[in-house]
């Protein structure tokens, strides 16, 4: 059989052990794995030797468009910067409280006009009419779903609306349903306390209170626990997006002694910086925090508590963030993920390569259902794939990256760890931090969520 594309002599890496092997591509799929060191016929041969080769990262957590670009205008830069950053799918959170349904029929035919990579769908839960759409929303291939607890009242940004317990405890009931269950995912703080702080800090005239001030550690884990009940009562597997605290993942552990099925995620910003990193341009929810909070999700990762990666990418910029109190939550990540947990993680000792594999393709692509297809390295998946020098190293610009903000939060940082080539079933788009081709993304639907 003449192959397509043969990626020769790399060290490939599974969460189970890296080997130097050959991977053979024809059409979209892989369909070759050895470790002979002979040649293959082939159309095109990329040498990987001295390089290592890992599944295309799928980011569970980004926000295309946000807060005010309009789709079609984020969706090129996003997934360009997404490429250039090992990244060869994108789940992506749809905001339709008038109808979930035509949100997602929409915005799937935007998406495979302009994604350069694949991607698949979160939808979020606002409505009554919202939690109805459910079952026919699983039939579409979006079987995750999320609610925005802490976003009611003046912190409502539109299209977004204010949910209740309610709201929650009958969604929860709707996506234990299905068959096989779905997936609630939640954003954990308590937003009730977060309106009293602001309050005082304003009445009090204090102008050096950091964010994290406003929602310290304990309005996540009260949120954390609240789900934790629900979830119980209803049978509903449960996701924690964007863990920040030290004592989360001893709270998902509890939860699951307990019997509850929950997953937990964290993002390269909780475990790497703190909060008097960039006061503004830094604001994001939930808050940076200390480095004990870094350290401990550092073990939580590698323990297990903590089972998923994803970036949350919320491309503002520093238009939308003038001043602390009225500054928009929230930066762009997509392209900073895997350097910065090569460099901070791999490069330094605290994770394995064959741990981030785990966290950010093999896990990611579990939970959300995207197996075989993505997130291995093995016959019959997609060819997305990634080659990775572990020593290049370069320095963070945001001039350099994609993304549509003009600033990074990690602006200035030496990354050690690069991703060198980036490969989307079958066909090469980044190559040296430069974008190959013109846009040919699909959208990946969610055929089951397995534990």
């Amino acid at each position: 059989m003449k192959l397509d594309c043969f990626v020769k002599g790399g060290m490939v890496v599974s969460p189970y052990g890296t080997y130097r092997g050959n991977i053979g591509i024809k059409g979209e799929e892989i369909v070759l794995i050895d470790t002979y060191d002979g040649h293959h016929d082939a159309e095109e041969v990329i040498d990987a030797k001295g390089l290592h080769v890992i599944p295309g990262i799928i980011d569970t957590h980004t926000h295309i468009g946000w807060p005010d670009w309009p789709l079609e205008q984020d969706l090129g830069p996003t997934t360009k910067a997404a490429a250039a950053g090992g990244v060869t799918t994108i789940m992506h959170y749809v905001m339709a409280p008038e109808s979930l349904v035509e949100g997602i029929r929409e915005q799937k035919s935007a998406f495979e006009r302009g994604a350069y990579i694949d991607g698949g769908f979160h939808g979020m839960i606002f409505s009554e009419k919202n939690i109805e759409e459910i079952p026919t929303v699983s039939e579409m291939g979006v079987r995750s779903f999320k609610f925005f607890l802490p976003y009611k009242g003046p912190e409502a940004v539109p299209p977004a609306i204010g949910i209740d317990d309610g709201i929650v405890y009958q969604g929860f009931k709707q996506i234990a349903r299905l068959d096989p269950p779905g997936l609630a995912l939640f954003h954990a703080e308590n937003i009730e306390i977060f309106f009293q702080l602001k309050d005082q800090f304003l009445k009090e005239g204090l102008n050096d209170v950091d964010w994290h001030d406003t929602r310290p550690n304990f309005v996540e884990i009260e949120s954390i626990r609240k789900i934790v009940f629900y979830a119980r009562e209803t049978g509903c597997p449960i996701y924690v997006v964007h863990m920040s605290v030290r004592e989360g993942p001893y709270e998902v552990a509890r939860a699951r002694a307990e019997g509850v099925n929950i997953t937990a995620e964290t993002c390269p910003q909780y475990l790497t910086l703190t909060k008097r990193a960039h006061r503004v341009l830094g604001k994001v929810n939930p808050p940076l925090r200390d480095t004990k909070d870094n350290e401990a999700l550092w073990e939580g990762l590698r323990t297990g508590m903590v089972e998923c990666l994803g970036s949350d990418h919320a491309p503002c910029a520093t238009k939308h963030k003038q001043e602390f109190w009225s500054a928009v939550v929230g930066f762009a990540g997509v392209q900073t993920t895997l350097p910065v947990m090569l460099s901070e993680g791999v490069n330094k000792g605290r994770i394995t390569l064959e741990k981030l594999v785990e966290i950010a393709c093999y896990n990611n692509a579990r939970k959300f259902g995207l197996l075989p297809k993505k997130g291995t390295l093995q016959v019959g998946s997609d060819a997305d794939l990634v080659l990775i020098d572990l020593d290049k190293e370069f320095s963070v610009r945001a001039s350099d990256l994609y993304h549509i903000s003009d600033f990074t939060p990690f602006e200035g940082m030496t990354i050690k760890g690069v991703p060198v080539l980036t490969m989307v079933r079958g066909k090469v788009v980044m190559k040296e931090n430069k974008i190959i081709g013109e846009p040919r993304g699909k959208f990946v639907p969610a055929y089951g969520i397995q534990k």
